[in-house]
C-alpha cells in the first residue's frame, strides 16, 4: 500500500515538473520574493524552512517540532514528543500577492504514552503516525516577503497505537484554517 501511494505521489509530481509553465495572470505579474525563508505549514512542526527553486516555481518545505509534558501518573517524570514533515510546493497560479500551490506532503510523529501505572515503575511505549497528504494552498503576502497560508487537501494516515497493537489506516479530507495558519518570512536570497 505505501509503495502504490509512493508511486501516484511521484507520479503527480513528475506531472507537474514536466508540464508546460504553470498558469500566471501575467509572466510579470506575479508575487515575487526571496527564495529562502523560516516558517512553517503544519504547527505540529513549527521550526521550518522553506526554500524555492526553478525560478521560484518548485519549493523544499521542512519542519521540526518537539515537546515534553509532565506525566499524569508519575509526577517526577515526562513524555517526550517530535514531529518531522517536509513537502514540495509546485507553484499552479501567481498573482501580485497571492500564489497558489499544490503541495505533496509527508510527517512523521512519535508520542510517548504511560505504559505502566503505580506502584510499578515508570515505562513508556511510543505511538506513531506516518501522513502522506496532497494540498492546495493560498500563500498572500501582507508584506514583502512576508506570507501567511492556509491550505485544504487529501491525507492518508497510519497510525501505529504501540503496545503490539494493531496499525490503524485511515484516508481524510484536511484543512489549515486561520486558526492554524502558517507563514512565511522570506530572509534568504
Amino acid at each position: 500500500m505505501f509503495r502504490r501511494i509512493s508511486a501516484v505521489a511521484a507520479a503527480l509530481i513528475a506531472l507537474f515538473l514536466v508540464s508546460s509553465s504553470p498558469a500566471r495572470a501575467d509572466d510579470g505579474d506575479h508575487a515575487t520574493h526571496k527564495s529562502g525563508g523560516i516558517g512553517f505549514h503544519e504547527s505540529s512542526a513549527p521550526l521550518g524552512v522553506r526554500w524555492w527553486l526553478a525560478n521560484q516555481k518548485v519549493g523544499i518545505d521542512l519542519g521540526f517540532g518537539f515537546g515534553s509534558s509532565p506525566s499524569f501518573i508519575y509526577a517526577d517524570e515526562s513524555l517526550k514528543r517530535f514531529t518531522i514533515s517536509g513537502g514540495v510546493p509546485i507553484m499552479l497560479q501567481s498573482w501580485p500577492r497571492v500564489h497558489v500551490l499544490f503541495r505533496p506532503g509527508v510527517s512523521y510523529s512519535s508520542q510517548q504514552v504511560e505504559a505502566t501505572a503505580p506502584p510499578t515503575a515508570f515505562d513508556t511505549e511510543n505511538e506513531k503516525t506516518l501522513r502522506i497528504s496532497g494540498e492546495i494552498e493560498g500563500e498572500a503576502f501582507i508584506l514583502d516577503n512576508f506570507s501567511v497560508s492556509a491550505s485544504t487537501g487529501i491525507a492518508y494516515e497510519s497510525f501505529d497505537p504501540g503496545f503490539g497493537a494493531d496499525k490503524e489506516n485511515s484516508f481524510q479530507t484536511i484543512g489549515q484554517n486561520f486558526t492554524t495558519v502558517g507563514f512565511h518570512l522570506y530572509m534568504f536570497h
